[in-house]
């Protein structure tokens, strides 16, 4: 009987690689940007990791494959200071939804997780929502410490994204 439960709790509660959504400490940043562009330009400089270095302010190198497990190592610019990275590719939705999680050392103290979602509007450009998930009893802290290099840092990759997309 134990069994037939862990089996039932296992299959009921998702992949660890499925996307997680907010929870109570939850901290959410969210850009949005519209792209004159097909969702297949925007979609591929997202999962071109050795060409983030020509067009990325925020993410200026990244290496690793893109299928949800993959590891991905970045070096992001955080402020005035450059940190290395590591991250676990989610499940998302090929052409549509990239998403991974952190990996790193920070992973055993909060959860950090970041999806693009890519909609075609009806006039054809593209909406990229650029949403960072901070998570955990320490969100707070992370917020107060990063969290303006964060937004700063995704606002100026949707800007980049578009030029690069747009050009």
């Amino acid at each position: 009987m134990l069994a037939a439960g862990l089996v039932l709790a296992v299959l009921t509660s998702g992949s660890p690689l499925d996307p997680r959504a907010p929870g109570e400490h939850s901290v959410v940043y969210r850009v949005d940007t519209v792209i004159s562009a097909s969702q297949e330009r925007v979609y591929g400089l997202i999962t071109d990791f050795p060409g983030y270095a020509s067009w990325n302010p925020w993410v200026v190198r990244a290496a690793g494959g893109t299928s949800p497990g993959d590891e991905v190592k970045v070096d992001v610019i955080l402020g005035s200071r450059t940190m290395a990275a590591k991250h676990i590719v989610l499940n998302g939705v090929p052409g549509q939804r990239f998403c991974w999680k952190d990996a790193g050392w920070n992973s055993w103290f909060v959860y950090g997780q970041r999806c693009r979602t890519l909609t075609t509007q009806p006039d054809g450009t593209v909406l990229v929502s650029n949403e960072l998930l901070i998570d955990g009893i320490l969100s707070g802290g992370t917020d107060h410490f990063v969290g303006k290099a964060m937004r700063d840092g995704m606002q100026a990759e949707n800007a980049a994204l578009k030029r690069a997309a747009e050009s």
